[in-house]
Protein backbone atom coordinates (compact mmCIF):
# COMPACT_ATOMS: atom_id res chain seq x y z
CA UNK A 1 0.00 0.00 0.00
CA UNK A 2 0.81 3.91 -0.84
CA UNK A 3 3.06 4.49 3.21
CA UNK A 4 1.35 8.46 3.26
CA UNK A 5 -1.52 10.05 2.51
CA UNK A 6 0.31 12.78 1.25
CA UNK A 7 -2.10 15.78 0.56
CA UNK A 8 -2.63 15.40 4.41
CA UNK A 9 1.31 14.90 5.49
CA UNK A 10 2.39 18.04 2.96
CA UNK A 11 2.00 21.48 2.95
CA UNK A 12 1.10 23.05 -0.01
CA UNK A 13 2.40 26.89 -0.72
CA UNK A 14 -1.18 27.46 -1.76
CA UNK A 15 -1.46 28.51 1.93
CA UNK A 16 1.86 30.85 2.45
CA UNK A 17 1.60 34.20 1.96
CA UNK A 18 4.61 34.35 -0.61
CA UNK A 19 4.56 38.34 -0.76
CA UNK A 20 8.63 39.64 -0.63
CA UNK A 21 10.23 36.29 -0.14
CA UNK A 22 12.29 34.47 -2.72
CA UNK A 23 11.26 30.82 -3.64
CA UNK A 24 13.45 28.40 -5.12
CA UNK A 25 11.25 26.64 -7.39
CA UNK A 26 11.80 23.08 -8.39
CA UNK A 27 9.90 22.56 -12.01
CA UNK A 28 9.93 19.62 -14.62
CA UNK A 29 10.36 21.44 -17.78
CA UNK A 30 12.12 18.41 -19.66
CA UNK A 31 10.78 18.08 -23.22
CA UNK A 32 11.56 17.21 -26.46
CA UNK A 33 14.38 18.60 -28.58
CA UNK A 34 14.44 17.83 -32.27
CA UNK A 35 17.71 19.53 -34.47
CA UNK A 36 18.76 21.47 -31.32
CA UNK A 37 15.25 23.09 -31.09
CA UNK A 38 13.00 22.76 -27.95
CA UNK A 39 9.65 21.58 -28.61
CA UNK A 40 6.37 23.36 -26.73
CA UNK A 41 5.29 20.66 -24.49
CA UNK A 42 2.54 20.44 -21.75
CA UNK A 43 5.31 20.37 -18.83
CA UNK A 44 6.07 23.75 -20.07
CA UNK A 45 2.42 25.08 -19.93
CA UNK A 46 1.46 23.76 -16.88
CA UNK A 47 4.64 24.88 -14.81
CA UNK A 48 3.82 28.26 -16.30
CA UNK A 49 1.04 28.48 -14.26
CA UNK A 50 2.49 27.92 -11.21
CA UNK A 51 5.41 30.72 -11.92
CA UNK A 52 2.23 33.21 -12.82
CA UNK A 53 0.65 32.47 -9.89
CA UNK A 54 3.54 32.89 -7.28
CA UNK A 55 4.69 36.13 -9.42
CA UNK A 56 1.20 37.67 -9.28
CA UNK A 57 1.53 37.12 -5.25
CA UNK A 58 4.40 39.11 -5.03
CA UNK A 59 7.34 36.32 -4.81
CA UNK A 60 10.81 36.37 -6.14
CA UNK A 61 11.48 33.15 -8.05
CA UNK A 62 14.63 31.07 -8.62
CA UNK A 63 13.57 28.41 -10.88
CA UNK A 64 15.01 25.11 -11.40
CA UNK A 65 14.60 22.34 -13.85
CA UNK A 66 16.68 19.66 -15.58
CA UNK A 67 16.70 18.96 -19.79
CA UNK A 68 17.70 15.45 -21.47
CA UNK A 69 20.71 13.37 -20.81
CA UNK A 70 24.50 13.64 -20.76
CA UNK A 71 25.65 12.52 -24.35
CA UNK A 72 22.03 12.73 -26.04
CA UNK A 73 20.56 15.33 -29.04
CA UNK A 74 17.90 16.64 -25.79
CA UNK A 75 21.06 17.48 -23.35
CA UNK A 76 20.89 21.30 -23.69
CA UNK A 77 20.83 24.42 -21.94
CA UNK A 78 17.19 26.49 -20.44
CA UNK A 79 17.56 29.44 -22.50
CA UNK A 80 15.03 27.99 -25.03
CA UNK A 81 12.61 27.07 -21.92
CA UNK A 82 13.35 30.72 -20.43
CA UNK A 83 12.48 32.33 -23.66
CA UNK A 84 9.02 30.52 -24.08
CA UNK A 85 8.32 30.97 -20.67
CA UNK A 86 9.15 34.64 -20.79
CA UNK A 87 7.24 35.13 -24.06
CA UNK A 88 4.07 33.10 -21.85
CA UNK A 89 4.42 35.27 -18.96
CA UNK A 90 5.17 38.78 -21.04
CA UNK A 91 7.55 39.82 -18.90
CA UNK A 92 11.34 39.68 -18.58
CA UNK A 93 12.77 35.85 -16.86
CA UNK A 94 16.64 36.53 -16.10
CA UNK A 95 18.72 33.66 -17.06
CA UNK A 96 21.98 32.60 -15.35
CA UNK A 97 24.08 29.72 -16.68
CA UNK A 98 26.11 28.09 -13.28
CA UNK A 99 29.67 29.80 -13.75
CA UNK A 100 27.68 33.36 -13.28
CA UNK A 101 27.28 35.10 -10.02
CA UNK A 102 24.03 33.61 -9.22
CA UNK A 103 23.88 35.73 -6.03
CA UNK A 104 24.23 38.70 -7.44
CA UNK A 105 21.12 38.06 -9.76
CA UNK A 106 19.10 36.92 -6.94
CA UNK A 107 19.81 39.99 -5.14
CA UNK A 108 18.91 42.34 -8.14
CA UNK A 109 15.14 40.29 -8.58
CA UNK A 110 12.70 43.28 -7.56
CA UNK A 111 9.44 41.33 -5.97
CA UNK A 112 7.11 39.80 -8.75
CA UNK A 113 9.96 38.70 -11.02
CA UNK A 114 11.78 35.41 -11.96
CA UNK A 115 15.38 34.03 -12.75
CA UNK A 116 16.04 30.75 -14.18
CA UNK A 117 19.01 29.08 -13.75
CA UNK A 118 20.70 26.63 -16.20
CA UNK A 119 20.26 22.92 -17.02
CA UNK A 120 20.57 21.10 -13.34
CA UNK A 121 22.03 17.88 -15.37
CA UNK A 122 24.95 20.19 -15.91
CA UNK A 123 25.88 20.06 -11.96
CA UNK A 124 28.33 16.66 -11.87
CA UNK A 125 26.53 15.97 -8.65
CA UNK A 126 22.98 16.18 -9.79
CA UNK A 127 22.67 12.74 -10.44
CA UNK A 128 24.11 10.91 -7.89
CA UNK A 129 21.54 9.74 -5.45
CA UNK A 130 22.14 10.49 -1.70
CA UNK A 131 19.82 11.47 1.43
CA UNK A 132 18.48 14.39 1.46
CA UNK A 133 20.62 15.72 4.37
CA UNK A 134 23.56 14.59 2.33
CA UNK A 135 22.84 16.48 -0.77
CA UNK A 136 22.14 19.72 1.46
CA UNK A 137 25.97 19.41 2.22
CA UNK A 138 26.69 20.28 -1.37
CA UNK A 139 28.27 23.83 -1.26
CA UNK A 140 26.13 25.11 -3.98
CA UNK A 141 22.93 23.79 -2.37
CA UNK A 142 23.74 25.74 0.94
CA UNK A 143 24.38 28.81 -0.85
CA UNK A 144 21.34 28.75 -3.43
CA UNK A 145 19.68 27.73 0.20
CA UNK A 146 20.82 31.03 1.99
CA UNK A 147 19.80 33.41 -0.96
CA UNK A 148 16.04 31.93 -0.39
CA UNK A 149 13.15 32.02 2.28
CA UNK A 150 11.21 28.62 0.79
CA UNK A 151 11.56 25.82 -1.28
CA UNK A 152 9.00 24.41 -3.53
CA UNK A 153 8.99 21.29 -5.34
CA UNK A 154 6.30 20.92 -7.60
CA UNK A 155 7.08 18.05 -9.76
CA UNK A 156 5.90 14.56 -8.99
CA UNK A 157 8.19 13.76 -12.30
CA UNK A 158 11.00 13.78 -10.72
CA UNK A 159 9.99 13.10 -7.08
CA UNK A 160 10.93 8.94 -7.50
CA UNK A 161 14.94 10.42 -7.84
CA UNK A 162 16.74 11.86 -4.65
CA UNK A 163 18.98 14.78 -6.60
CA UNK A 164 20.22 17.03 -5.32
CA UNK A 165 17.79 20.20 -6.23
CA UNK A 166 15.12 17.48 -5.59
CA UNK A 167 15.49 16.78 -1.63
CA UNK A 168 18.67 18.80 -1.14
CA UNK A 169 17.25 21.72 0.18
CA UNK A 170 14.21 20.05 1.94
CA UNK A 171 16.58 20.18 5.42
CA UNK A 172 17.51 23.87 4.85
CA UNK A 173 14.79 25.51 4.20
CA UNK A 174 10.64 25.53 5.33
CA UNK A 175 9.37 22.95 2.11
CA UNK A 176 6.21 23.50 0.16
CA UNK A 177 4.56 21.52 -2.70
CA UNK A 178 3.53 23.61 -5.38
CA UNK A 179 -0.01 23.51 -6.97
CA UNK A 180 0.83 20.93 -10.13
CA UNK A 181 2.06 18.17 -7.13
CA UNK A 182 -0.75 18.92 -5.29
CA UNK A 183 -2.85 18.45 -7.57
CA UNK A 184 -1.33 15.47 -8.94
CA UNK A 185 -1.87 13.98 -5.67
CA UNK A 186 -5.23 14.40 -4.62
CA UNK A 187 -5.80 12.70 -8.02
CA UNK A 188 -3.88 9.31 -7.47
CA UNK A 189 -5.06 9.28 -3.58
CA UNK A 190 -8.88 8.65 -5.27
CA UNK A 191 -7.21 5.30 -6.79
CA UNK A 192 -5.08 4.60 -4.04
CA UNK A 193 -7.47 1.69 -3.29
CA UNK A 194 -8.34 0.13 -6.41
CA UNK A 195 -11.25 -1.37 -7.45
CA UNK A 196 -10.92 -5.24 -8.45
CA UNK A 197 -12.13 -4.11 -12.23
CA UNK A 198 -9.59 -1.82 -13.10
CA UNK A 199 -7.12 -2.05 -16.04
CA UNK A 200 -3.38 -0.87 -17.09
CA UNK A 201 -2.86 0.10 -20.78
CA UNK A 202 0.76 -0.14 -21.04
CA UNK A 203 2.40 1.33 -24.60
CA UNK A 204 5.91 3.11 -25.50
CA UNK A 205 9.01 2.18 -25.78
CA UNK A 206 11.15 1.99 -22.41
CA UNK A 207 9.87 -1.69 -21.81
CA UNK A 208 12.13 -1.60 -18.20
CA UNK A 209 9.95 0.18 -16.61
CA UNK A 210 6.74 -1.31 -16.95
CA UNK A 211 7.72 -4.91 -16.88
CA UNK A 212 8.43 -4.10 -13.04
CA UNK A 213 5.22 -1.99 -12.48
CA UNK A 214 2.91 -4.86 -14.34
CA UNK A 215 4.56 -7.25 -12.22
CA UNK A 216 4.01 -5.42 -8.98
CA UNK A 217 0.86 -4.51 -9.69
CA UNK A 218 -0.57 -7.82 -10.87
CA UNK A 219 1.00 -9.46 -8.50
CA UNK A 220 -0.30 -7.13 -6.04
CA UNK A 221 -3.67 -7.36 -7.57
CA UNK A 222 -3.73 -3.88 -8.24
CA UNK A 223 -4.87 -4.37 -11.44
CA UNK A 224 -7.06 -7.23 -12.97
CA UNK A 225 -6.13 -7.15 -16.68
CA UNK A 226 -3.25 -5.43 -18.41
CA UNK A 227 -3.44 -4.38 -22.63
CA UNK A 228 -0.03 -4.31 -24.01
CA UNK A 229 1.07 -2.12 -27.38
CA UNK A 230 4.12 -0.55 -28.17
CA UNK A 231 7.34 -2.26 -27.50
CA UNK A 232 5.79 -4.59 -24.91
CA UNK A 233 3.35 -5.73 -27.57
CA UNK A 234 5.64 -6.76 -29.93
CA UNK A 235 7.46 -8.40 -27.49
CA UNK A 236 5.20 -9.97 -26.05
CA UNK A 237 4.12 -11.62 -29.65
CA UNK A 238 7.28 -12.93 -29.82
CA UNK A 239 7.35 -14.43 -26.29
CA UNK A 240 4.70 -16.64 -27.84
CA UNK A 241 6.90 -18.01 -30.48
CA UNK A 242 6.53 -15.45 -33.28
CA UNK A 243 8.96 -13.87 -35.50
CA UNK A 244 8.29 -10.09 -36.17
CA UNK A 245 10.95 -9.40 -39.23
CA UNK A 246 12.38 -6.04 -39.64
CA UNK A 247 10.51 -4.65 -36.62
CA UNK A 248 12.55 -7.74 -34.25
CA UNK A 249 16.24 -6.04 -35.70
CA UNK A 250 14.79 -2.77 -34.65
CA UNK A 251 13.87 -3.81 -31.32
CA UNK A 252 17.64 -5.77 -31.27
CA UNK A 253 19.27 -2.59 -31.99
CA UNK A 254 17.59 -0.55 -29.08
CA UNK A 255 18.56 -2.98 -27.05
CA UNK A 256 15.19 -4.04 -26.19
CA UNK A 257 15.22 -7.55 -26.45
CA UNK A 258 17.10 -8.16 -23.57
CA UNK A 259 13.74 -7.77 -21.77
CA UNK A 260 12.39 -10.78 -23.55
CA UNK A 261 13.49 -13.67 -20.71
CA UNK A 262 11.36 -11.22 -17.78
CA UNK A 263 8.57 -10.53 -19.82
CA UNK A 264 8.19 -14.54 -20.55
CA UNK A 265 7.81 -15.35 -16.79
CA UNK A 266 5.66 -12.63 -16.19
CA UNK A 267 2.86 -13.76 -18.88
CA UNK A 268 3.58 -17.08 -17.86
CA UNK A 269 2.66 -16.21 -14.42
CA UNK A 270 -0.39 -14.32 -15.20
CA UNK A 271 -1.57 -15.73 -18.88
CA UNK A 272 -5.16 -14.76 -18.33
CA UNK A 273 -5.08 -11.04 -17.28
CA UNK A 274 -2.11 -9.96 -19.80
CA UNK A 275 -3.72 -9.30 -23.47
CA UNK A 276 -1.25 -8.71 -26.24
CA UNK A 277 -2.15 -7.16 -29.91
CA UNK A 278 -3.77 -10.06 -32.56
CA UNK A 279 -2.93 -8.12 -35.37
CA UNK A 280 -0.79 -4.83 -36.16
CA UNK A 281 0.00 -2.72 -38.65
CA UNK A 282 2.61 -2.16 -41.15
CA UNK A 283 3.67 0.33 -43.74
CA UNK A 284 3.88 -1.28 -47.05
CA UNK A 285 3.95 0.36 -50.51
CA UNK A 286 3.85 3.79 -48.18
CA UNK A 287 0.50 3.25 -46.81
CA UNK A 288 -0.37 1.67 -43.58
CA UNK A 289 -1.72 -2.14 -43.80
CA UNK A 290 -3.21 -4.65 -40.99
CA UNK A 291 -1.79 -7.77 -40.56
CA UNK A 292 -2.96 -11.31 -38.49
CA UNK A 293 0.24 -12.81 -35.95
CA UNK A 294 -0.12 -15.58 -38.92
CA UNK A 295 1.68 -13.56 -41.50
CA UNK A 296 5.03 -12.56 -39.38
CA UNK A 297 7.55 -12.32 -39.89
CA UNK A 298 7.44 -9.34 -42.23
CA UNK A 299 10.00 -7.33 -43.69
CA UNK A 300 7.97 -3.93 -43.41
CA UNK A 301 7.99 -1.81 -40.49
CA UNK A 302 5.33 -2.50 -37.80
CA UNK A 303 4.20 0.81 -36.59
CA UNK A 304 0.76 0.27 -34.89
CA UNK A 305 -2.10 -2.40 -33.66
CA UNK A 306 -4.70 -3.26 -35.90
CA UNK A 307 -8.37 -2.87 -35.90
CA UNK A 308 -9.06 -6.27 -33.79
CA UNK A 309 -6.74 -5.54 -31.37
CA UNK A 310 -8.12 -2.54 -31.29
CA UNK A 311 -11.59 -3.64 -30.54
CA UNK A 312 -10.78 -6.00 -27.88
CA UNK A 313 -8.88 -3.44 -26.03
CA UNK A 314 -12.28 -0.76 -26.37
CA UNK A 315 -15.02 -3.72 -24.82
CA UNK A 316 -12.64 -4.09 -21.63
CA UNK A 317 -11.97 -0.79 -21.08
CA UNK A 318 -15.83 0.48 -21.46
CA UNK A 319 -16.60 -2.21 -18.57
CA UNK A 320 -13.57 -1.34 -15.77
CA UNK A 321 -13.99 0.50 -12.97
CA UNK A 322 -10.46 2.39 -13.29
CA UNK A 323 -8.32 2.60 -16.28
CA UNK A 324 -4.53 3.55 -16.07
CA UNK A 325 -2.98 4.46 -19.54
CA UNK A 326 1.11 4.99 -19.96
CA UNK A 327 3.02 5.02 -23.41
CA UNK A 328 1.16 4.87 -26.63
CA UNK A 329 0.10 2.05 -28.46
CA UNK A 330 1.39 2.51 -32.12
CA UNK A 331 3.48 6.08 -33.71
CA UNK A 332 0.93 8.70 -33.21
CA UNK A 333 3.12 10.79 -34.57
CA UNK A 334 2.68 9.63 -37.92
CA UNK A 335 -1.74 10.07 -38.87
CA UNK A 336 -1.75 6.86 -40.60
CA UNK A 337 -0.50 5.17 -37.59
CA UNK A 338 -2.36 6.68 -34.90
CA UNK A 339 -5.01 4.85 -35.01
CA UNK A 340 -4.57 3.01 -32.03
CA UNK A 341 -3.32 5.35 -29.49
CA UNK A 342 -6.51 7.34 -30.81
CA UNK A 343 -9.08 4.99 -30.57
CA UNK A 344 -7.39 3.98 -27.18
CA UNK A 345 -8.12 7.67 -25.65
CA UNK A 346 -11.52 7.73 -27.66
CA UNK A 347 -12.32 4.53 -25.39
CA UNK A 348 -11.01 6.26 -22.28
CA UNK A 349 -12.88 9.46 -23.09
CA UNK A 350 -16.13 7.48 -23.04
CA UNK A 351 -15.32 5.13 -20.59
CA UNK A 352 -17.74 5.26 -17.12
CA UNK A 353 -14.47 4.16 -14.90
CA UNK A 354 -12.05 6.58 -13.51
CA UNK A 355 -9.16 7.28 -16.20
CA UNK A 356 -5.68 7.97 -15.50
CA UNK A 357 -3.13 8.78 -18.55
CA UNK A 358 0.32 9.79 -17.51
CA UNK A 359 3.64 9.90 -19.36
CA UNK A 360 5.58 12.41 -20.95
CA UNK A 361 4.94 10.65 -24.66
CA UNK A 362 0.98 9.46 -23.94
CA UNK A 363 0.45 13.65 -22.63
CA UNK A 364 2.09 14.47 -25.94
CA UNK A 365 -0.44 12.30 -27.99
CA UNK A 366 -2.98 13.37 -26.26
CA UNK A 367 -2.85 17.09 -27.27
CA UNK A 368 -1.18 16.20 -30.58
CA UNK A 369 -4.38 13.99 -31.74
CA UNK A 370 -7.01 16.95 -30.31
CA UNK A 371 -8.18 15.90 -27.03
CA UNK A 372 -8.55 18.02 -23.63
CA UNK A 373 -7.40 17.01 -20.50
CA UNK A 374 -10.77 17.65 -19.26
CA UNK A 375 -12.08 14.72 -21.35
CA UNK A 376 -10.85 12.19 -18.67
CA UNK A 377 -10.19 11.81 -14.79
CA UNK A 378 -6.64 13.29 -14.33
CA UNK A 379 -3.68 13.80 -16.95
CA UNK A 380 -0.13 13.18 -15.25
CA UNK A 381 2.14 15.05 -16.16
CA UNK A 382 4.37 12.21 -14.51
CA UNK A 383 5.79 8.79 -16.33
CA UNK A 384 8.14 6.54 -14.23
CA UNK A 385 7.00 8.29 -10.49
CA UNK A 386 3.53 8.01 -11.55
CA UNK A 387 3.61 4.16 -11.98
CA UNK A 388 5.91 4.19 -9.13
CA UNK A 389 3.60 5.71 -6.68
CA UNK A 390 0.75 3.38 -7.97
CA UNK A 391 2.63 0.45 -6.99
CA UNK A 392 3.06 1.74 -3.36
CA UNK A 393 7.05 2.23 -3.73
CA UNK A 394 8.58 4.91 -1.74
CA UNK A 395 9.62 8.28 -3.78
CA UNK A 396 12.20 10.05 -2.20
CA UNK A 397 11.19 13.52 -2.72
CA UNK A 398 7.59 13.31 -1.40
CA UNK A 399 9.02 11.06 2.28
CA UNK A 400 11.12 14.06 2.94
CA UNK A 401 8.44 16.68 2.22
CA UNK A 402 6.31 14.98 4.54
CA UNK A 403 9.03 14.36 7.20
CA UNK A 404 9.95 17.97 7.14
CA UNK A 405 6.45 18.91 7.21
CA UNK A 406 5.49 16.60 10.29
Amino acid sequence: MIPLRFTESIKPIADVDVSGKTILLRIDVNSSVKDGKLLHSPKIAEHFKTIKKLLDSGAKLIVLSHQGRKGREDFIDLRQHKEKLQEMLGDEIKFCSWNEDIEQAVKSLGDGKALMLDNTRFLEFEAIDKSPAEHANEPLIKKLASLADYYVLDALSVAHRSHATVVGFIPLLPSFAGPVLMSELRALERIREMKDNSVLILGGMKPEDSLFVMKKMLAERRVSKVLLGGALGELAIMVKGAKLGAKERFLEEKGLLKFLPGLKEIMERFKEQIIFPADLAVRRNGLREEISLAELPVEDMIFDIGEITVNTYENIIRKADVIIYNGPVGKFESYQFAFGTRKMFEALAEARGFTLIGGGDTVTALIRLGFKNSEFGHVSLAGKALLMFLTGAELPALKALAEASS
